[in-house]
């Protein structure tokens, strides 16, 4: 053997050897994996009374049997109609019945791009009155706020001054990091019932866990990216209907990727949580913001399939 082909005979075993060990640690650390899940919009965003039952019970039902400590943000407002605020909060209580937390994600979904900081605060207070008489019922105490179409600000001063409330107020702020469209499917898909078509609301559900475990793909490599690992994660899911149907698909997929469910305040231990996020005024992942602050580009998460944005499009026009 020649001495250049000993040479690169070395070169290459350190090449694999090293391919090899990258390949080790990308492993071990998929199956490290930890998110933790978050619903939105409690009760329910969608529908009457027995929808909400019927999709509170079933959402239930999943989480229990999949093992997963979510946390329910709720809008009170929600709970106001006439005869039926009573049966509208036992919904609530039985979130908390399956060993669930609920959170604060104001009285009405306010949107905060319309509403002065004043405004926005008292929003805040209203939607904490009942959720907060329900957790001491149990010992327990109200610690998550999670703000309605993750607006965080319009400026700086809003941005913190909201801040400053909301910490003064005893709040944690409920980041999200795994981000997604949810409540497209979801609101196409109860259409599609709604209606009796029975063939787009299963290829609207069929359509869901792939574009789901994309958006986990996309925010594993930029979390990856921009923190040189995968940071305990947040995932952002809405109370509806195809969570309701499909979550035990959706929990087995997060499974298969070597996913741990964890508590919002274990997944917030991850120093990452401690990053200052730039000031965005839509809503988007909290790994957007925190790359924006470090002077990364930006990469969005895959769109949803094309034929279910323009059965989106066509249904809100609709209205």
């Amino acid at each position: 053997m020649t001495v250049w082909a000993y040479r690169l005979g070395r070169v290459l075993l350190s090449a694999a050897l090293l391919a090899s060990a990258l390949a080790a640690q990308a492993a071990a650390q998929a199956a490290r994996r930890e998110v933790a899940v978050t619903f939105d919009d409690l009760p329910a965003p969608q529908g009457d009374l027995e929808d909400m039952r019927r999709i509170t019970s079933r959402l239930l039902e999943s989480v229990k049997r999949n093992g997963v400590p979510a946390v329910g943000f709720v809008n009170e407002g929600k709970l106001y109609r006439r005869g039926e605020t009573d049966a509208r909060t036992e919904l609530l209580r039985a979130w908390l019945d399956a060993g669930l937390e609920l959170g604060n994600h104001t009285f009405s979904h306010l949107n905060l791009q319309r509403a002065p900081l004043e405004e926005y605060k008292d929003d805040v207070l209203r939607g904490e009155t009942v959720t907060r008489m329900l957790l001491r019922e149990r010992g327990l105490r109200l610690r998550y706020f999670r703000h309605p179409f993750l607006f965080t600000g319009t400026t700086p001063e809003y941005k913190k001054g909201l801040a400053e409330f909301l910490a003064a107020r005893g709040y944690a702020v409920a980041p999200v990091t795994i981000d997604n469209a949810d409540y497209i499917f979801a609101d196409v898909y109860l259409r599609a019932k709604k209606r009796g078509d029975a063939e787009t609301a299963k290829r609207v559900a069929d359509a869901y866990v792939p574009y789901m475990e994309s958006a986990f793909e996309h925010f594993e490599r930029l979390s990856s990216e921009t923190f040189g690992r995968e940071i305990k994660h947040v995932l952002l899911l809405h109370a509806n209907e195809i969570n309701a149907d499909r979550f035990d698909e959706l929990a087995a997929m997060m499974k298969r990727r070597g996913y741990t469910f964890v508590t919002l305040e274990e997944a917030l231990k991850d120093p990452a949580y401690l990053e200052p996020d730039a000031l965005y005024k839509n809503g988007i992942s909290w790994l957007h913001r925190w790359r924006m602050a470090k002077g990364l580009p930006v990469k969005w998460e895959p769109e949803v399939p094309k034929f279910l944005g323009e059965l989106y499009k066509a249904g809100r026009s609709g209205n």
